[in-house]
């Protein structure tokens, strides 16, 4: 299952005939698994707590925070794969799920991670990476994140969710 899948063009220009070449660099599920699981290990999410107003002693509530974070994270490198490995993406993503160690469990952690992982993917079916605005508002709800200005903090989360996005984007391959 871990084929190797061609993904980036890279330009070569050959200075002694003055051509122009284009190589296709190839990467397996294997590999972009990895490169994620490596930059997933090490999200601490310090920043986006701070950004929401969860205090550092807040332990239940970062929790469920955090739980919500990894959850999200996820579901954005799917939407990153689709971006990047538009034939392969489905197939990469579940053979991440069937051997993530943080998914491969019947604990209720493990499932409880999938459970929001597939609540993500839905929120965002339906406008991609175009907008996370809808996203931003169902973590505020399921959060409970108690603001005065509502508008405000759906801008806050719709941007976190952003910047993780491009984050995990451009940490692809």
């Amino acid at each position: 299952m871990s084929q190797r899948t061609p993904v980036f063009f890279n330009t070569v220009i050959d200075a002694t005939d003055s051509t122009t070449r284009i190589s296709v660099a190839e990467y397996s599920a294997a590999e972009v698994i990895r490169q994620f699981l490596a930059l997933y290990a090490c999200l601490d999410f310090k920043a986006e707590l701070e950004e929401i107003g969860v205090k550092p002693f807040q332990f239940l509530r970062r929790t469920k925070i955090l739980r919500e974070l990894r959850a999200l994270c996820i579901a954005l490198w799917g939407l990153a794969l689709q971006k990047s490995f538009p034939n392969n993406a489905r197939e990469f993503f579940e053979e991440f799920r069937a051997s993530a160690p943080m998914l491969s469990g019947q604990d209720k952690e493990s499932l409880e991670l999938a459970n929001r992982i597939n609540i993500y993917i839905d929120l965002f079916n339906p406008k991609k990476d175009t907008d996370f605005l809808p996203v931003a508002d169902y973590l505020a709800e399921v959060l409970a994140l108690d603001a005065t200005d509502r508008a405000r903090l759906r801008l806050k989360l719709s941007l976190i969710i952003r910047n993780l996005y491009t984050l995990i984007f451009n940490k692809l391959v």
